[in-house]
């Protein structure tokens, strides 16, 4: 590395207040999120005049409350004065920061849609191109990209909030994490936590190969003691390598499952295999990734509410769900500068989930594990509404599953569910397991008693690890008409 660059990464960890937290802090991610909002009350007269002056210690989930929608209402502000949407948004809605008093009152904000960024991202920016520091797209798992512009502040918060994640997870400065994403999307995630553990003073090595040997052959070389990576890439390799390796010996802390969800017949698979936490980690391009990361209680995972404010809505009626009440993931972000998005819709559903945790979270919340996307549900014999994470758990608890994608077609008036699954192990035991663990669902069984589905059937696929392509879509439904 050249001296310039050098001298770069020295200013810019200088920035980062994670690495201000004092050894040892057993919270890293509460305490974290709670000195933002201390430094954000005492120099904000409005924050102050309703929390006062609070150390981080003292900062309660009331005061985080009135610290998000003081974040809100500046946001309001800031994208009425410097976006072209918003300004039009606020404009044709009434809609002025002064409205946003109570948690409720978010509802009276208009929700941005997907589309509407994808169809003009330019009219989100709120700054000029030359302040630009990097411009993401999405990887289009709805099926449309979309186009994100992030300032050089945006950038270090982001690096900021992945380092002190993983310090949460338990990653220390004599760890080293392997970065494990295959190179198939439209921007390429381990880039941006490479580059986020190297301004951290955390050590990182980038595996983006499919090759099992390997990856495993690097965890070696580097003594890698925690890993991250999309979830079903780690997955397989565990499938495909604990036959071959005691997995157990390379002594990994912890691992994080990214970028889809974790079920959790994967969890207890890898979890037994390598001999440590698995952790599901969610976040999205559009809200700069590092969101939210589950901990070791497994009930949900932590928001870092300092940044973002998650809310959960009845899709229907608009209106907040209760905590651990099922809805959609609707996200504002609190700090960015360059895209802000104000109640932008996720499609994903979650839950909220109050504080305290039994981790010993005392203020910060949670969303619960991602159960599937509106845009990916489908129904199937008597209305019967399915996901791919309902699939997921039944086949993927059959030892020796790897994947699978679902066709449903209707030949004539019964639905027709054909699975082909990539199985390692023995082909005709597998699919009569497979079979079995299908069929037992209960929306697998209420159609087929009420004679509106066809028995499933099973294709077993041999493994091929070459051709395999990471974020499949798991369900494919070729039904022209369904309700």
């Amino acid at each position: 590395m050249n001296p310039l660059n050098r001298l770069k990464i020295a200013i810019a960890r200088t920035r980062l207040t994670s690495n201000k937290l004092e050894p040892g802090t057993e919270h890293p991610l509460e305490s974290w999120i709670l000195t933002k909002v201390a430094k954000e009350a005492s120099k904000s007269p409005d924050l102050r005049s309703v929390i006062g002056r609070p150390t981080p210690a003292q900062v309660d989930r009331t005061m985080l409350r009135h610290y998000q929608l003081h974040k809100v209402r500046k946001m309001i502000e800031y994208t009425g004065e410097n976006s072209y949407f918003y300004k039009a948004r606020w404009k044709e809605f009434g809609i002025k920061p002064s409205d946003i008093r109570t948690y409720d009152d978010l509802c009276k904000i208009p929700i941005t849609e997907p589309k509407e960024l994808a169809d003009a991202p330019l009219e989100f920016m709120c700054v000029s191109q030359t302040k630009v520091m990097r411009a993401f797209t999405t990887s289009g798992t709805s099926g449309t990209r979309k186009r994100l512009f992030y300032t050089q502040n945006d950038v270090l918060n982001i690096v900021d909030s992945i380092a002190v994640a993983l310090r949460n997870a338990g990653m220390s400065e004599n760890d080293t994490l392997q970065i494990m994403f295959p190179s198939v999307t439209a921007w390429d995630p381990g880039l941006m936590l490479e580059g986020a553990c190297k301004v951290a003073g955390l050590k990182a090595v980038k595996a983006s190969t499919t090759d099992i040997e390997e990856q495993l052959n690097i965890m070696l070389a580097n003594r890698t003691s925690m890993m991250i990576g999309l979830t079903s890439f780690i997955y397989r390799i565990t499938v495909l390598a604990r036959e071959k390796a005691d997995l157990r010996g390379f002594g990994m802390k912890a691992i994080i499952l990214s970028s889809e969800p974790l079920p959790e017949a994967m969890r207890r698979e890898i979890e037994d295999a390598w001999g440590c936490k698995a952790l599901s980690q969610y976040g999205m391009t559009e809200m700069g990734l590092a969101t939210t990361i589950e901990c070791g209680v497994h009930d949900g995972m932590h928001v870092n509410m300092a940044d973002f404010l998650p809310e959960v809505i009845d899709p229907d009626t608009g209106k907040h769900c209760a905590d651990r009440e099922e809805g959609e993931l609707i996200w504002t972000s609190l700090s960015f500068e360059g895209s802000p998005l104000v109640r932008y819709r996720s499609n994903d559903i979650s839950a909220t989930i109050d504080p305290p945790c039994g981790c010993g979270f005392k203020a910060v919340g949670k969303i619960a594990k991602i159960r599937g996307r509106r845009d990916m549900q489908t129904k199937i014999g008597f209305g019967e509404k399915v996901y791919p994470l309902l699939f997921d758990e039944a086949i993927l608890g059959v030892k020796g599953s790897l994947g699978y994608q679902l066709t449903i077609d209707r030949p004539a008036y019964k639905d027709r569910l054909v699975f082909k699954v990539e199985f390692a192990g023995e082909p005709f035991q597998g699919k009569e397991a497979l079979l079995k663990a299908i069929s037992g669902l209960d929306e697998i069984r209420s159609g087929i008693e009420n004679d509106l589905l066809e028995p499933p059937e099973v294709e077993i696929l041999l493994p091929d690890q070459k051709g395999w392509v990471p974020k499949t879509r798991a369900i494919i439904d070729n039904r022209k008409q369904y309700d």
